[in-house]
């Protein structure tokens, strides 16, 4: 039996939040503020993420232009040794998953750039309104709290798993292992330190060659 390692992606895979990034060009330095503030408060778990999500899309009305340049620009922002740690993994013999609240549509490229198959990728899914970002499905688990512990026993419950690892950031990630979703949970600081997180991970890693060395000891 095979060991499953599920990814966060946003500030973990990447060094940037990929929907704050996605829509921070198009607003002014007030509304950028409030843009950081909704995303802590989501991350850090003092706004549910669905809220999050939606107070964010609110903030500037994305389109389909926007998301294809900006899935490109993310490419840029893979967080270093990211890439080679999922190669080890897999060359190991360990599956590897990406799980995230971001959306396909931005982070498919940089996920196939991180060497993960777009068939271990979950992710959330914008709604259209002709060329523009109308919102987002909320039937889609990843799209609220607890959702990735859904899709995590799902993964986990598609093959023979003998230990299902959570690796990221934020409270959600968290979440899924407190959930049972996940037999062991590795809070990542490497590109921001959630206190929220910190505070309650069993194990934390400050650095990729932290996270490289917990997970390949």
């Amino acid at each position: 039996m095979t060991r499953l390692v599920c990814f966060d992606v946003d500030s973990t895979l990447l060094r940037v939040e990929s929907l704050d990034f996605a829509l921070s060009e198009k607003l002014g330095p007030a509304a950028r503020e409030r843009l950081e503030a909704i995303t802590a408060a989501g991350m850090g778990g003092t706004m549910s993420l669905r809220a999050s999500i939606a107070a964010r899309l609110d903030l500037a009305r994305l389109t389909r232009l926007d998301v294809a340049r900006i899935a490109v620009a993310l490419q840029q922002y893979l967080t270093p040794g990211m890439a080679e740690l999922v190669a080890e993994l897999k060359a190991r013999g360990d599956k590897v998953a990406a799980v995230s609240g971001g959306f396909h549509d931005l982070l498919r490229l940089a996920l196939r750039d991180l060497g993960f198959a777009e068939a271990m990728c979950r992710t959330n899914r914008f709604t259209w309104d002709g060329e523009a970002v109308s919102g987002f499905d909320p039937a889609n688990p990843l799209s609220d709290n607890g959702g990735k512990a859904v899709v995590l026993r799902a993964l986990s419950h598609a093959g023979e798993v003998r230990e299902t690892v959570m690796v990221g950031d934020g409270i959600t990630d968290l979440e899924a292992f407190e959930a049972g979703a996940a037999q062991r949970f590795i809070g990542f600081g490497g590109v921001v330190t959630r206190s929220s997180v910190a505070e309650r991970a069993p194990e934390f890693a400050d650095t990729v060659s932290d996270l490289r060395a917990a997970l390949l000891a």
